[in-house]
């Protein structure tokens, strides 16, 4: 008896305690217009100690879902481990808090059989969904990741989220896949592995046409609580300014090159603490002053802090206080 044919996309979906939500991940990915024969689903557990096992081992029934436990502990481990674990031509990632749109599998199929020259990525918008009343104040749009509503090339340092991001696996191979020294890690809050990714292929890649953006390719992604908490915000864009450094491989950049990065980094600051209060009054809730004006200040600190070589480590909020 002959051997199934390898599916055609590996959806990786790499968790870490969130037990309460994976569930709607994998039934999103059950929902799929697409045959169960063309695609697989990965599920790396990223040391979970909450009842993540117990869930995945609902759904083990189905032969095209797979459970893995990756012991190294870091998104960008689960992440790597997921694409060197895959079959599948491609590899789509989809977070464990999201929700894939019905078409999402077969609009990734269509761009990369239909698109010219074929892509190495392809990405599209993730949209926010809320399991409790948002406040007044809160606007969708910090929670949408867009490059719009018409299908493009991007262009050179743009790049996906990782929510909805899909490579040809033979590209994360090229590669090696995610930076394991920057992005989230457990508790800890931080950001940038897929930019880096992106980052360098861009750097090895003299086309402009390498990654491809379409509106159909689409997910919704859970905005907690948490999400829309000042403090947060700061700490999260903290974390991007910091990660930003680490990802110019600081110990190489030399005295003088770090000196002006610090200079403008800190000239940025002043110049963004000038603005944030001229715009102060314009605001009707301060909430929406901190969103817009104050994460970019604090993005900004963080640069310069880590260029100074003071990192800090910010942990992430706690999705799931239960566990």
């Amino acid at each position: 008896m002959s051997e199934a044919p390898p599916p055609l996309i590996s959806v990786v979906i790499c968790t870490y305690n969130r037990a309460d939500l994976l569930a709607g991940a994998l039934d999103s990915l059950l929902r799929q217009s697409l045959a169960q024969s063309q695609f697989e689903i990965i599920v790396v557990d990223n040391n979970s100690t909450d009842s993540t096992p117990e869930v995945v081992a609902q759904y083990l029934s189905y032969p095209h879902i797979c459970y893995i436990h990756e012991a190294s502990q870091g998104l960008a481990h689960a992440r790597n481990r997921g694409y060197k674990e895959a079959r599948g031509k491609y590899v789509a990632y989809l977070d464990d808090d999201a929700r894939a749109d019905p078409e999402w599998l077969k609009s990734i199929l269509n761009v990369f059989n239909n698109t010219s020259p074929e892509p190495l990525a392809v990405g599209g918008p993730i949209y926010p969904f809320y399991l409790s009343r948002k406040p007044e104040w809160f606007k969708d749009e910090y929670e949408i990741r867009s490059w719009g509503d018409k299908p493009r090339f991007l262009v050179p340092k743009e790049s996906f989220s990782g929510s909805n991001m899909i490579f040809t696996r033979t590209i994360l191979e090229q590669f090696g896949g995610f930076n394991t020294h920057v992005g989230v890690n457990g508790t800890t809050l931080s950001v940038g592995e897929e930019t880096s990714l992106f980052l360098r292929i861009w750097e090895n890649y003299n086309e402009r046409n390498i990654f491809y953006y379409s509106p159909d390719v689409k997910i919704s992604h859970y905005a907690p609580p948490e999400k829309m908490d000042t403090m947060y915000a700061l700490k999260r864009s903290f974390a991007s300014g910091q990660s930003a450094v680490q990802m110019l491989e600081s110990d190489s950049i030399s005295r003088k090159k770090r000196m002006k990065l610090i200079c403008s980094a800190g000239i940025s600051v002043v110049y963004l603490i000038l603005i944030a209060i001229v715009k102060l009054p314009k605001y009707r809730h301060y909430q929406n002053w901190i969103f817009e004006c104050g994460t970019s200040i604090s993005e900004n600190i963080g640069r310069m802090l880590e260029l100074l070589g003071l990192h800090v480590s910010v942990k992430q909020y706690v999705l799931n206080k239960s566990t």
